[in-house]
């Protein structure tokens, strides 16, 4: 930006509203292996996880849960999103996950200079 090579080193993410349904996506799923779902689909309050060759979560997909999102969007970007496999076996779920980002105190703290000195997440 102006001539400043800057990485980009935030989760891409997207959210949209159509007749009252909340679509949400966080994550990259050009290179995932297999799409996990929980919750109900027929009933349109689910997350999709998008789960590459590695066992990694690499994006997650969800329709009005955007809590759970939420959620995922900041274990991805604080290193803390379980494995793949953890999430399966139900080892993991949004709620765990949501828990793993409250405790990682500091880890959303704003890095970029003179900004908005954020504290803690969630």
């Amino acid at each position: 930006m102006l001539g400043k090579l800057v990485p980009y080193s935030s989760v891409p993410f997207f959210w949209t509203r159509h007749y009252n349904k909340s679509i949400q996506f966080v994550g990259c799923n050009n290179d995932y292996a297999e799409v996990f779902y929980t919750g109900d689909v027929a009933g349109q309050k689910f997350v999709a996880y998008y789960i590459d060759s590695k066992d990694r979560v690499v994006g997650a997909a969800g329709m009005n849960n955007s809590e759970a999102i939420l959620s995922i969007m900041e274990a991805i970007q604080q290193n803390v999103m379980p494995r793949g496999s953890e999430i399966k076996e139900g080892k993991e779920t949004a709620q765990t996950i949501h828990n793993k980002v409250k405790q990682n105190v500091g880890a959303g703290r704003c890095k970029r200079a003179n900004c908005c000195q954020k504290k803690t997440v969630a």
